[in-house]
């Protein structure tokens, strides 16, 4: 008897237990997805120093004005929804939402040190000389003198170096950089000002959250297909952008959002590069045993054999990607859009080739990339399979999408 009300004793205290740890696991979650509480815990410290750094004059820059006035203008601060590893916070000022971002660290340092050990950097026209090389050979892409000083944003003061080594954290920052060399082509977040090493740009509508089979089970098909059609339209985009096309080596349907006017952009640029210079990067040279060892995310390489080594550009394209990544996903826990849609065998054939594509439907010199012309046709197949959605679920109206129009060439 004894034992037995041991037993039920020990049993009642790990229920207990168990249940108050469930409890307060629910309490602490619930208290971090608060947004307002998340922002206290941890948005609120990045705020603080950067004012801070701005007293001190070691920080400049139009955002810093508009952050650490008595009478700013932001308000409803708050952490964000769905990337906190390049968001810090966001905010709203007169109604929009804007985010602010931290550049990231770099080793790159500007200063050199003289014969008395003291460290040197360079005058504010040298600055701009360097800023000018590094976008060329980055992006490829030049800016004359006027676009430089207005790409700097802000005069910075004479002789203030710590100034000076935060605008550089930024324009060594690819996040930022393709937000501000591609403004007019409207593929990624508005920047809107920077204070130092931080940053604002626009905030997006997430379009679609990360992705669940519960999710997609009761998820809406018209919907899914919508957003497929206009992840192509904006990879075709991409395809013609000058001076060169841009190459995304992460693609995730939760990064694509909408801005006020119904633009559709990516999140973060912090993965995207111009083709040149990511051919480069992926054929550097370096030691390598297989094909993986050259890759770069999502974008592929390619090992030399004989050489051992990665000397070959890359691969595959932003278009192989999206179907890989996007359309199809990568099983139960992490499904693409076309999860769990009824595809017409012709569909299900050119999505297969689009990942895995035939020696016909190659570019050259890239084994893994389909060619413009099996994009177009899965574009087209795509877009007629949601009118016949569309159709078959009673509604009247068309498919809201326009084929993409390009210029002539002969492969992506």
């Amino acid at each position: 008897m004894l034992t037995a009300l041991r037993r039920k004793f020990r049993l009642g205290m790990q229920r207990t237990v168990l249940i108050a740890v469930l409890l307060a696991v629910g309490l602490f979650s619930y208290a971090f997805l608060n947004l307002s509480f998340c922002f206290k815990l941890m948005s609120h410290r990045s705020l603080t120093h950067m004012c801070q750094k701005y007293e001190h004059h070691e920080f400049s820059g139009s955002l810093c004005e508009e952050l650490c006035s008595s009478q700013s203008n932001f308000d409803n601060f708050q952490c964000p929804l769905n990337d906190m590893k390049t968001i810090l916070f966001t905010a709203e000022k007169n109604g929009d939402m804007l985010a602010v971002k931290l550049a990231k660290h770099n080793d790159d340092d500007l200063s050199w040190t003289n014969s008395k050990g003291e460290a040197i950097y360079p005058k504010i026209e040298e600055f701009h000389e360097i800023v000018k090389l590094h976008i060329i050979l980055a992006y490829n892409v030049t800016l004359d003198d006027n676009m430089i000083r207005a790409l700097v944003n802000q005069e910075i003061a004479d002789n203030n170096s710590q100034q000076m080594v935060s605008f550089w954290r930024l324009f060594k920052d690819n996040n930022y950089m393709m937000g501000k060399l591609f403004d007019e082509e409207s593929v990624f977040p508005a920047v809107l000002g920077s204070c130092g090493p931080y940053y604002a740009t626009e905030g997006l509508e997430i379009v679609q959250s990360n992705p669940s089979i519960i999710q997609f089970l009761a998820s809406n098909r018209q919907q899914r297909l919508k957003h497929a059609l206009n992840i192509m339209e904006y990879i075709f985009r991409l395809e013609e952008m000058k001076p060169e096309p841009l190459r995304m080596c992460k693609m995730q349907v939760n990064r694509f959002g909408l801005t006020p006017d119904r633009r559709l952009k990516y999140q973060s640029a912090e993965h995207i590069y111009v083709e040149s210079y990511l051919d480069k990067r992926i054929s550097n040279g370096v030691k390598c045993h297989n094909n993986q060892d050259c890759n770069f995310h999502s974008c592929r390489g390619l090992c030399d054999a004989d050489r051992q080594a990665c000397t070959h550009v890359q691969q595959n394209n932003n278009f192989q990607i999206f179907c890989e990544h996007v359309l199809l996903g990568s099983g139960t826990f992490q499904p693409g859009l076309l999860s769990g849609i009824r595809l017409p065998r012709s569909l299900q054939k050119l999505v297969k080739m689009c990942v895995q594509p035939p020696k016909e439907h190659q570019v050259p010199d890239r084994r893994q990339a389909p060619t413009l012309q099996l994009a177009l046709r899965l574009y087209n197949e795509l877009k007629q399979l949601l009118q016949a959605v569309i159709t078959a679920s009673g509604a009247d109206s068309d498919v809201d999408v326009e084929s993409p129009r390009l210029r002539q060439q002969g492969g992506v």
